[in-house]
């Protein structure tokens, strides 16, 4: 364990919607203020300025965290972001306040005992906006077809499988007159202009990463799976193997084990849902355009034993190993591996 200087102070961030608690310890462990802040980093700041030498300051990932962490990385503080399920696990208690949480937060910061999470600058964060917001609205451009689809066979009205598919052929439907397919075709219209901003925005983002460029050197893969994958991925180094990265992003079995029992349940749900997602769908075009590839091979032997949808949570896991390697080793995708060198022959026993 580091030894903890005397000149420093542990501060435990309790971070709400409304407020946000604050508890700063010396480095014996002894409290030199708890106090309730309001929501604004600029109180944040005004009491760190007030607490003497170095600050080292946690807090909890939660959904606004990332203003409280960049006012208190602008005092010039040291600033960890905690994992609040491990964090629960290790601090939980018959006694939750917010103070009571606050103050867990800095005596686990003292003794470096803190499980922490991975901080991305802002312009990471701000580049994970953009591909959340982009499925967002595609989904919900998706949702709106789908309902006008609904509207016009409830109203007995026949039309093409994809007229809502090009702008030019559903502009036809307004001759029909119905405040409800006008109402949907504007708004479908200001979803897909939104769709395109942010795809331009992706594909700079594109241009501008090697991670994602190399990513999508993958058949199946394109810019926005590359892109979302170098966001909530990159630097690989923070996954030591394929199996953590599974795990982050939810293509792996929860398991539990007791004696001589073994169980292998659903995949987990404390995980990345929108990054399994995406590289669900991105195994569906993989296994088309590499039918013989690795991950297409593992997803029919599972398909053949538990059907299409384990086979294709199989694929993609597949992939993510794949996606693991490349990003480790820098190398561009290849359908197939390299197999042992045929300058060598094993013997064989007789």
């Amino acid at each position: 364990m580091e030894s903890v200087s005397s000149e420093e102070v542990f501060v435990g961030l309790d971070v709400h919607r409304k407020s946000i608690v604050a508890t700063a310890l010396d480095f014996q462990g002894q409290r030199l203020s708890q106090v309730k802040l309001g929501p604004s980093p600029t109180e944040v700041i005004e009491y760190l300025r007030g607490l003497p030498g170095h600050k080292q300051v946690a807090l909890e990932a939660g959904s606004s965290w990332a203003p409280v962490f960049d006012a208190a990385e602008s005092m010039g503080a040291s600033v960890v972001l905690s994992n609040p399920l491990r964090t629960r696990l290790i601090a939980d208690a018959s006694l939750k306040t917010d103070r009571v949480d606050s103050e867990a937060l800095a005596t686990l910061l003292r003794v470096r005992a803190l499980p922490t999470s991975f901080a991305p600058p802002p312009r990471v964060r701000d580049l994970r906006t953009v591909v959340s917001e982009r499925i967002y609205y595609k989904r919900r451009a998706s949702a709106i077809k789908n309902r006008t689809y609904a509207v016009l066979l409830r109203r007995g009205i026949e039309y093409d499988d994809s007229i809502l598919g090009l702008r030019r052929k559903r502009e036809e439907l307004r001759t029909l007159e119905l405040p409800e397919i006008n109402r949907a075709l504007d708004v479908l219209r200001f979803l897909e202009d939104t769709c395109k901003a942010l795809d331009r925005q992706i594909h700079e983002a594109w241009l501008e990463s090697t991670e994602a460029q190399l990513l999508s050197t993958i058949p199946g893969i394109g810019e926005l799976t590359s892109v979302a994958l170098a966001a909530f991925v990159c630097p690989i180094e923070r996954f030591p193997s394929a199996e953590k990265l599974s795990s982050y992003i939810g293509l792996c079995p929860s398991t539990r084990q007791s004696g001589e029992t073994l169980h292998h349940g659903s995949l987990k749900r404390d995980s990345n849902g929108l990054l399994r997602w995406l590289l669900v769908e991105a195994y569906w075009t993989h296994s088309r355009k590499v039918p013989r590839g690795a991950a297409a091979n593992v997803a029919r032997r599972v398909s053949r034993r538990r059907g299409r949808s384990q086979g294709a949570g199989a694929g993609a896991h597949k992939l993510v190993k794949i996606i693991h390697a490349m990003l480790k080793h820098r190398e561009a995708f290849r359908p197939q591996a390299p197999g042992p060198s045929t300058s060598v022959k094993s013997m064989r026993r007789p």
